[in-house]
């Protein structure tokens, strides 16, 4: 009986120092906000360029990805995206990041790329700028996404 109560002490002890050390469990929060591209065009002309305003701001700690759908009545050459990220909010950089997809005929093309919380630290905000179709056909565009996602620390 004495050794029983002993263990059951030691065991009782050995439970109050573990929760002693505990670290607090704390989740993982994000706010995910999804814009649709509404200004670039339904269609888009052979070798047209359709140039717009599209501004996105970003919060600390936030990811950014773009996906678009398009086919094009004829032509495998690129459609190109082009946009720029600022610093303060107001002053947008004068050389743009620029995606590039590769068309694919009449076949639907789904194509995303994305930038993590990393890259986009030092930035306020992004403006999607220009939309290019360097095929031999008309570009038909089924839409254009933006998700930016942010972590809210603190829960």
């Amino acid at each position: 009986m004495k050794t029983k109560l002993k263990n059951l002490l030691l065991v009782a002890t050995m439970l109050e120092l573990l929760a002693a050390f505990t670290i607090p469990a704390r989740a993982q929060v994000y706010s995910t906000s999804i814009y649709g591209i509404t200004n670039f065009p339904a269609t888009l002309a052979t070798g047209a360029t359709s140039t717009t305003t599209n501004i996105v701001p970003l919060t600390k700690d936030c990811s950014f990805a773009l996906q678009g759908i398009f086919n094009v009545s004829a032509g495998t050459s690129n459609v190109v995206v082009q946009g720029s990220f600022t610093v303060d909010g107001t002053n947008y950089g004068t050389s743009p990041w620029t995606w590039i997809i590769p068309a694919n005929g009449t076949t639907k093309v789904i194509a995303s790329t994305n930038w993590n919380r990393s890259q986009l630290a030092s930035y306020t905000g992004v403006n999607i700028t220009t939309f290019t179709n360097g095929n031999s056909g008309t570009l038909t565009n089924s839409g254009f996404l933006i998700n930016r996602t942010a972590y809210l620390s603190g829960y």
